[in-house]
């Protein structure tokens, strides 16, 4: 072999040893961020408060996953090549996607549609600073078992706390059986007041009958019309009410009149696949929260009717059953 040969075999040599170690190098740095961004065990305690109902034994868990975003925004900042959309699946939601997402039956987005920007950090370290997470675990725990108490289940419900979330039109919402999701808003002053406090027990209660709801009616073939949209609201809203007389949702204004004109509106539309429209309302000359309403005074006729059903037996009922055996359309005639 000549000196030539030997010459570009060595230099080949090299630069495969170079390449390979790049690769490596690559790797490991890989494997060092999902390393350095997986929750300790301390850390996966701090973020999650576990209880049960002590009278049914019904388990519950409290996900603070606003705790995880200032290790997001650090490891964002060490990795700025990196796509924030990426870090913030690894850093944020893959902990506690299982606990949060897993099976969620109305879970139809992209977690990237949450990654938070740069300008939000400011903003969202503020209102986690200026939270009582034992006081906020105190109403949470109080509200579930009041609750469960009423309407229990066998399956475990998880509510989520992620900092405020303008893409939702709710500060909380249930993504579908035992999956709750909260978002901080107005923290300010949040849960630091007795307003405030009622609110979040009202609406946590609110958003455990639409979980049990789900458990109960759900299914992959489920057609959702409007009218099942009203009822399901309207369930929601007269449980919540049930539960804390003096305070429901402090958002919702129950108009207690039937009016013509509004009814008129959505009468046709009541087997239609369902809409927000008519629930939230503030379109189309309606109300704010219109669907809230009537779904609640549907509820509300069908009680008046059958007043010795438990919550759990008119809540098993179906939303065509309630309405036509509450009478409702005789409000209107």
């Amino acid at each position: 072999m000549n000196i030539a040969n030997k010459v570009l075999i060595s230099f080949c040599m090299l630069l495969l040893i170079l390449i390979l170690s790049a690769c490596k190098q690559t790797k490991q740095t890989d494997e060092n961020i999902i390393i350095e961004n997986e929750p300790s065990q301390n850390e996966k305690q701090n973020i999650s408060y576990t209880f049960k109902n002590p009278n049914t034994g019904q388990e519950f868990n409290i996900i603070h996953a606003y705790m995880l975003y200032e290790k997001y925004f650090e490891t964002k900042k060490d990795n700025p090549n990196e796509s924030p959309h990426q870090l913030y699946k690894q850093v944020v939601i893959e902990p506690i996607y299982d606990a949060c997402f897993k099976d969620a039956e109305y879970d139809k987005f992209s977690v990237f549609e949450w990654t938070p920007s740069e300008n939000d950090f400011n903003h969202i370290k503020e209102k986690i600073e200026s939270l009582e997470i034992d006081h906020m675990n105190k109403l949470f725990e109080e509200s579930l078992v009041k609750s469960s108490d009423m309407l229990s289940s066998d399956k475990k419900t998880t509510v989520c706390v992620f900092p405020e979330n303008k893409r939702f039109p709710s500060d909380m919402i249930t993504l579908g059986t035992g999956k709750i999701t909260v978002f901080l808003s107005e923290l300010n002053n949040f849960f630091k007041s007795s307003e405030f406090d009622n609110y979040t027990k009202s609406g946590i209660s609110h958003e455990y009958h639409h979980s049990v709801w789900t458990e109960m009616h759900y299914s992959e073939d489920y057609f959702f019309t409007v009218l099942d949209n009203l009822i399901m609201e309207g369930q929601a809203v007269m449980f919540e009410t049930l539960m804390y007389p003096d305070t429901n949702s402090v958002e919702v204004v129950l108009d207690e009149s039937f009016n013509q004109e509004h009814w008129r509106q959505i009468e046709t539309y009541l087997e239609s696949s369902g809409t927000n429209e008519f629930i939230l309302g503030g379109t189309k000359g309606l109300p704010d929260y219109y669907g809230y309403s009537e779904g609640y005074k549907m509820i509300r006729s069908y009680l008046n009717l059958h007043p010795n059903l438990t919550v759990e037996e008119w809540t098993s009922k179906s939303p065509k059953e309630i309405f036509e055996e509450g009478n409702y359309l005789a409000n209107y005639q």
